[in-house]
């Protein structure tokens, strides 16, 4: 009953998350900048419309909506786009993830003194933690790079290569997460010999286990995509007759976000990387050749889901937001939130120099790795259950420094995406006020011509007359003046 009730509360919200994301877009802000904010009003922390518990009960819904997103961010990734700038998206991803963790590690270390759940903790410890911290730091949500372009129409190469290092960052991230969780767990161990080296090799088969489903649920999603149409019983061809047609033409979005949640929670019950096994799964079907026109099938369909699936996903991520437990912990949040963005611009102009990216995009590359959301909030709940003594209270950290790269990252990203040229929704002003001239000084020509044609109808003048057919040439010749020009013509 408390899940129904939870259900009904999201549904009473809907609209209103709705009307705050419309509100957002009037003040320039991304769509959601205003679900994430409409959510922490109606959460526990304000308006009390949810329960602490109860959100818990909501998971499956965030799970569904992470696998469409991170099936969606797969689908963005195109073979051909990717050869041409795969230098570029390797050395960007090297340089952010080893910046952005340096700068974290370091910044911890040396606040370690002042963080009350490691004052007490050994050297050794304090690295682990610092490094934890430094990993997430690493995190970017590919549900906001989604949700942002999206919004604004984007196309172009700057696009392509903030999504794919998104994609890539993302993969590496769980591969190093893995890796610190092994090794913060032989810090915390008072012996040696609660290392085993099977835990080192878990991290590579996770990883191994989550492509592989991947596969298999891109392969099966492409076979859906490209199933014709054959001979139905009469059963069904009957409903199909009664059936709405909207009902009947969203079948394969339904098939979608069935696809995309199978592969889910396959993976979370092979203990292996969901997010991981959604993003190659929109990847292979994308890139399908088998399949006639994969990617814009594909494209439909989540085009179709993504409103929906931005409004619940990002109203219940404000919803689950604790605000009144960030106060003890703000000072340090905002410590690492500038050392990280320190980071990010570090690692993205060292990543755009050696990959030799073009020099537009190295000034607003480092604008589209800021945001953090359900990927990093996710991760840090992971180290909590993981570390019962320590692991609440750091979670707790993270997610305030998560929560001020939430909000601060969509409206630069945004910005970055308009002065790049590439947002078709949002041209750029100057090009906007330079069409609008063209288009005044066009309609104002057409009225020009429709009044001189006008005129020229409403002025009185003989009918001329009659056409006679002139016997050699088989040509229409006009008698009067008509025909005298024209002889002269001639």
């Amino acid at each position: 009953m408390a899940i129904w009730s939870e259900l009904g509360a999201v549904a009473m919200c809907l609209p209103a998350w709705f009307l705050a994301g419309r509100l957002a877009q009037q003040v320039k802000l991304p769509l959601i900048t205003g679900y994430l904010i409409a959510g922490a009003v109606s959460g526990p922390s304000l308006l009390q419309l949810f329960r602490s518990n109860g959100l818990a009960s909501l998971g499956f819904v965030d799970h569904a909506c992470l696998g469409v997103i991170a099936l969606a961010a797969g689908a963005e990734l195109r073979v051909s786009e990717l050869k041409k700038t795969k230098r570029q998206v390797v050395c960007i991803t090297l340089g952010i993830s080893l910046l952005s963790w340096l700068f974290v590690f370091i910044a911890m270390m040396m606040l370690m003194p002042f963080i009350p759940f490691t004052q007490h903790r050994t050297y050794q410890q304090q690295q682990a933690v610092a490094s934890l911290a430094g990993t997430l730091a690493i995190a970017r949500s590919p549900a906001s790079a989604i949700a942002v372009l999206r919004e604004t129409d984007a196309r172009g190469p700057f696009c392509s290569t903030v999504m794919a290092v998104v994609v890539v960052k993302d993969v590496l991230l769980f591969v190093c997460l893995a890796m610190n969780l092994e090794f913060a767990n032989m810090a915390m161990v008072a012996a040696p010999e609660g290392f085993n080296i099977s835990h080192m090799l878990q991290p590579a088969l996770s990883v191994m286990v989550s492509i592989g489903l991947g596969a298999l649920g891109g392969t099966a999603l492409g076979m859906l995509l490209n199933a014709k149409p054959t001979a139905m019983p009469r059963t069904v061809a009957a409903l199909t007759q009664v059936l709405p047609q909207a009902v009947i033409a969203s079948r394969k979005p339904a098939a979608v976000l069935l696809a995309a949640s199978t592969i889910f929670f396959t993976a979370v019950s092979f203990t292996a990387e969901p997010l991981l096994a959604c993003v190659v799964a929109g990847f292979m079907t994308t890139n399908r050749k088998s399949v006639k026109n994969a990617h814009e099938q594909l494209t439909g369909c989540l085009s179709q889901l993504m409103p929906f699936v931005y409004v619940a996903f990002f109203g219940l991520a404000g919803a689950s937001l604790k605000l009144g437990s960030f106060v003890g912990s703000l000072w340090v949040a905002v410590i690492l939130c500038l050392v990280r963005l320190a980071g990010i611009w570090g690692g993205c102009w060292l990543g755009c120099w050696l990959g030799a990216t073009p020099v537009d995009h190295r000034k607003h590359m480092w604008y589209g790795m800021i945001t953090q959301a359900g990927v990093a909030m996710g991760l840090a709940k992971t180290v909590a259950v993981r570390f019962p003594e320590w692991g609440p209270d750091f979670a707790t950290l993270m997610t305030c420094a998560i929560t001020m790269n939430m909000m601060a990252g969509p409206p630069l990203f945004k910005r970055a995406i308009v002065q790049t040229g590439e947002a078709r929704a949002m041209l750029h002003p100057a090009l906007s006020q330079d069409l609008e001239e063209a288009i005044d000084k066009s309609d104002k020509q057409e009225d020009k011509q429709r009044q001189l044609l006008r005129t020229i109808s409403d002025s009185p003048s003989r009918p001329l007359p009659p056409i006679r057919r002139n016997e050699e040439a088989h040509l229409p010749v006009s008698s009067g003046p008509l025909e005298a020009a024209g002889a002269g013509m001639v």
